[in-house]
């Protein structure tokens, strides 16, 4: 899969998540194919898919912050700890 593949799954999974919407986040792919995610219409961050990694870049950072080979991980990362803050 490519990137913009691997990215619209992992935006769907995290939309799909229950949890992540009763906390008030949403997910939606940016102009550039990333996933942003946001709560209450503020960005938090944005995840992105490269050389088999999702990298989790938070809103007004340059580098990512966490890295991940699955989707699953990135969910888990959003739930505990994106979603904590």
């Amino acid at each position: 899969m490519g990137a913009n593949s691997q990215n619209t799954e992992l935006m769907e999974a995290l939309e799909a998540d229950e949890p992540l919407k009763e906390r008030g986040f949403t997910a939606s792919c940016g102009p550039t194919g990333a996933v942003v995610v946001d709560r209450w219409n503020h960005v938090r961050g944005v995840w992105h898919y490269h050389a088999g990694h999702y990298f989790w870049t938070d809103a007004g950072s340059t580098q990512p912050s966490f890295r991940t080979e699955s989707h699953e991980g990135a969910i888990d990362h959003t739930l505990k700890v994106i979603s904590k803050n």
